[in-house]
């Protein structure tokens, strides 16, 4: 199979060579034809054309697309993405094309675009430079990732890959007004604002799957925009701001942490940091990139956060009174919302300021007495909350962004554990356990949802969701005898069929490194394990999270 491999990689070089020698030999003589020509932006004659690079590029001198250099985030990422690649950057990403990608998502990002907007622009610049930022011009006056003629900047300002990006989107949303870009095919847009020859407009839409994969991985691990949930339970685990995972785990006796001692790394000693017993816990990030920790008891609710962004913690602060379960997530302008249960119905409070102090506890209408709570951000960024109890499974939403809430509403009968998460799209998916299994409901638009399907699965387990760097969901089950798995075959598809992931245990829960990779922690009555993805479809052996830490019954 490696040579087959190998001979498809030198097939796809050899065509790509082809082309480029064509390529220059049209552009010479439209060139020679048209002397003193200066077209603008968009112009699309015969004498403007492109060069198109193979996977690696030439031998033509670039500029750092990040002034900091590549990151070792940048590096793995791009060795895990390698491998799902499907055009002509398939084993060819390097931690330097990477950082190129991520400054232009970050461009996109910023500016409030979307992740289809950065899968155009990456589709560009795989296609006029395979995400090289050339700094020698190589077709008249074009250089960097979009290869811009004169007229798009000064040559700083298109070496920069932030103004560069931008330029492209003003000229994108020229073209396309109202946002129509969203509805049109990438590889199309891409065309029209980069304006090629015709008989190379297919080139983009080649690009087009690959991109949108990149684009997707970048998305979720960058500064700006929803920040969607961790789950919580009796082990969580949240990514400070310098992209290391921290992790805390419900003893008997209190609250006990761990850290990665570097960024996709191995793990610090479990410290004993007190709080509540036996507690239920939630973790959420502050708009400013603190880590926030809640904890709920029976009689106490504590929170504790960082005092600073990747810093140490504070000490432990009341929060509230005893309570069943707890949520935790971010409103679309970064406070945090806390959700709770008890046996009087389900309570919440919020920050009234971005990282900044919080409001009294409010009632929320209702809402199944002592519930298992999950969270998660609906597209547009409102919030919305999933409450199970044995007998009951209700639904509440933000009626705007940022916004008041809605009445609780019917999701189900009851059962046992939820979790949720959301599809490459934005849409919500739900998951449910109780005796028969793991079911799961979608939405099919942003106010309606799907039927309960079922999906077979450990009876009354424990769940826990993440998502591949590509997008695709992940869905975890845990009872006392079993661990399985099941994923999504595509993003926005259809799930894979359980499979076994191991031995019984207590709880489950999950967490993405920064270079995407998933991490699931479990517990038992002897302590807390991880394993965690070596690769797209493969998984390191169980192991003890640094030592067993605390037991978890």
């Amino acid at each position: 199979m490696a040579g087959s491999g190998s001979h498809r990689a030198l097939t796809r070089w050899v065509l790509v060579a082809g082309l480029w020698a064509w390529v220059i030999g049209m552009t010479a003589s439209t060139a020679a034809a048209q002397p003193g020509a200066v077209p603008g932006p968009g112009d699309d004659r015969p004498g403007v054309s492109r060069y198109f690079s193979g996977p690696q590029g030439w031998a033509i001198p670039t500029e750092p697309c990040d002034p900091a250099g590549p990151s070792a985030t940048d590096g793995l990422m791009a060795e895990q993405l390698n491998p799902q690649l499907d055009a002509k950057m398939a084993g060819y990403l390097n931690a330097y094309k990477m950082s190129c990608a991520r400054m232009v998502a970050q461009a996109v990002k910023d500016r409030g675009l979307n992740p289809r907007a950065a899968s155009i622009a990456i589709a560009t610049i795989i296609v006029e430079t395979s995400m090289n930022n050339y700094s020698q011009a190589v077709d008249h006056t074009s250089i960097g990732l979009f290869q811009q003629q004169d007229w798009w900047g000064t040559r700083e300002q298109r070496l920069d890959p932030v103004h560069a990006t931008n330029a492209f989107l003003d000229a994108m949303e020229r073209r396309y007004q109202g946002g129509s870009w969203n509805d049109a095919p990438i590889g199309e847009v891409c065309w029209r604002v980069q304006q090629p020859r015709e008989d190379l407009r297919h080139l983009y839409g080649i690009e087009a799957g690959d991109a949108a994969l990149i684009a997707n991985a970048l998305w979720s691990g960058m500064k700006g925009g929803a920040k969607h949930p961790y789950a919580s339970g009796r082990v969580v685990s949240g990514r400070s701001a310098d992209g290391r995972l921290e992790a805390f785990a419900a003893g008997a006796d209190g609250v006990y942490h761990t850290w990665q001692t570097e960024v996709n790394g191995a793990w610090s000693p479990w410290r004993f940091a007190g709080g509540p017993r036996d507690a239920q816990l939630a973790v959420a990030p502050n708009a400013d990139g603190r880590l926030e920790l809640f904890a709920l008891s029976d009689t106490t609710f504590d929170h504790m956060w960082q005092t600073g962004p990747s810093a140490g913690w504070s000490a432990w602060e009341t929060f509230g009174t005893g309570g069943r379960h707890l949520a935790a997530g971010a409103n679309a302008d970064g406070r945090i919302e806390v959700f709770a249960s008890s046996a009087d119905g389900v309570f919440h409070r919020w920050q009234t300021a971005p990282s900044g102090g919080w409001s009294g506890w409010k009632g929320a209408h209702g809402g199944p007495p002592n519930a298992r709570l999950a969270m998660e951000n609906a597209p547009d960024g409102r919030l919305e909350v999933f409450a199970l109890s044995g007998s009951t499974f209700e639904h509440l939403y933000q009626t705007g962004v940022n916004g008041g809430w809605s009445a609780w509403e019917d999701f189900g009968t009851g059962g046992h554990a939820v979790a949720v998460s959301h599809n490459q799209d934005g849409r919500i998916e739900v998951f449910a356990s109780n005796a028969e299994g793991v079911f799961r409901r979608w939405q099919t638009g942003p106010s309606s949802w799907s039927a309960w399907t079922g999906s077979g699965g450990a009876p009354d387990s424990e769940l826990a969701t993440s998502r591949s760097v590509d997008g695709r969901i992940e869905v975890f089950a845990i009872n006392a005898t079993t661990a399985s798995h099941a994923w999504q075959t595509a993003p926005n598809a259809a799930f894979s069929q359980w499979e076994d992931f191991g031995g019984g245990g207590t709880s489950i829960g999950t967490v993405n490194n920064a270079d995407g990779r998933i991490e699931v922690l479990g517990t038992s009555h002897d302590g807390v394990y991880h394993r965690w993805q070596t690769g797209f479809a493969t998984w390191s052996a169980w192991a003890w999270l640094h030592d067993s830490g605390p037991a978890i019954p």
